[in-house]
């Protein structure tokens, strides 16, 4: 079964051996790889995962530029490179258009480390540039587990949805990292897409697949947020499920395909 990642993180061969080691220490987690871009296309030929969506995260403002230049010239075939942003960046409408125009089909947003609830009015000329270039948004939801803020909640993504009902969100985590009894109650059954990154072992089974029943299964993306879990061991366990074969296939690749292609 052809197989998009649609949530993954790579970082320079210099940075990635220092980074990865002390975030996982800092957070007390393990890692699955060690966050090298030869590593992850290694990953991805084990797991047979096709293609990998890249999710960068820029700390800082100063970093934007340098972090979407980076990924621009690692984009191929296999990996579609989504693009990084920064709440402190001076235009951030104007970054939109910028990425758009090169191709990149879509941001990453991480309340925790942006330090910004989605739902910030400061962040709405931003979503109206991105509504206006149809692009995706792909936001870290729920809990951080190396980060002690909460700045991303179930109903924060609702009261975001109903001010722009047209944005094509993500949410990773199934929702809501450790929320998804408000995942449910708040966001369930809306249109917005839910990614399956590194849920296993934190949600029980049943109540995985329940949800994704409840949300509606051609909402939902296989991701992993490696290099945090295995690619081929969240696949193996998301095909363990007692999921349709028509499940699995837009699980899998269909649902995102189609997201970041409508005609398809």
């Amino acid at each position: 079964m052809k197989t998009i990642d649609v949530h993954t993180h790579i970082f320079p061969d210099h940075v990635a051996l220092n980074a990865v080691p002390k975030m996982a220490e800092e957070a007390g987690v393990p890692y699955a790889l060690d966050g090298r871009v030869d590593s992850l296309r290694q990953s991805m030929d084990q797991a047979e995962i096709a293609v990998s969506w890249l999710q960068p995260v820029a700390t800082r403002a100063a970093q934007v530029e340098s972090i979407n230049r980076w990924h621009e010239e690692l984009r191929n075939e296999r990996l579609v490179a989504f693009g990084a942003i920064h709440p402190d960046y001076p235009d951030l409408p104007g970054l939109i258009r910028d990425l758009s125009r090169r191709g990149f089909p879509g941001i990453k947003i991480h309340p925790e480390y942006h330090k910004i609830p989605p739902d910030d009015e400061r962040l709405f000329p931003l979503y109206e540039a991105v509504g206006e270039e149809n692009l995706i948004i792909l936001f870290h939801a729920g809990v951080d587990i190396g980060i002690s803020t909460l700045n991303s909640t179930p109903r924060q993504f609702a009261r975001l949805h109903d001010r722009f009902p047209g944005l094509r969100m993500i949410l990773a985590h199934m929702g809501g990292f450790k929320q998804w009894e408000a995942v449910n109650t708040d966001i369930a059954g809306r249109d917005i897409y839910f990614d399956t990154s590194y849920v296993f072992g934190h949600i029980d089974d049943a109540a995985f697949v329940d949800l994704v029943r409840r949300h509606g299964p051609e909402r939902i993306l296989f991701g992993t947020d490696s290099p945090w879990a295995g690619q081929k061991e969240t696949l193996d366990h998301l095909k363990s499920l007692p999921l349709s074969d028509e499940e699995l296939e837009g699980i899998c690749w269909k649902n995102a395909a189609r997201l970041i292609d409508p005609t398809r």
